[in-house]
């Protein structure tokens, strides 16, 4: 039961929600990207994605000094399940389509190349 509770703690934080929703249809991203995207600071953002990826709702990879997060493929099935029916209503909202838009936007740009800070 408690790691039912942790999914639902996970998934009560609009930040990573709508990280989820950029992740959503399987693409891996950077850190930096995400950071921009969501007009946050990378230490702020990186808390989000470990506290993801500690609930095992995201898997990450270093490339170099970046890290690559995307959702986990190896999910419990019942978190798997979970996901796939909050995929609609996060990935389908205006804030939703506005991140994935500003995602692709950047993706264009290439690798990561500097990380950009904001206070």
């Amino acid at each position: 039961m408690k790691e039912a509770a942790d999914i639902f703690k996970a998934l009560s934080e609009e930040c990573r929600l709508r990280i989820l929703a950029m992740l959503a249809d399987g693409r891996e991203v950077c850190v930096c990207k995400l950071t921009e995207v969501l007009k946050s600071t990378h230490s702020k953002t990186s808390r989000h994605l470990a506290y993801l990826k500690r609930t095992k709702i995201v898997a990450s990879r270093r490339k170099g000094q970046w890290m690559y997060y995307k959702l986990n493929d190896k999910t419990v099935s019942g978190t798997g399940k979970l996901l796939n029916a909050i995929r609609p209503f996060i990935t389908e909202t205006a804030q939703g389509k506005k991140d994935v838009k500003k995602l692709r936007e950047l993706e264009e740009t290439g690798e990561c190349k500097t990380v950009k800070k904001n206070s």
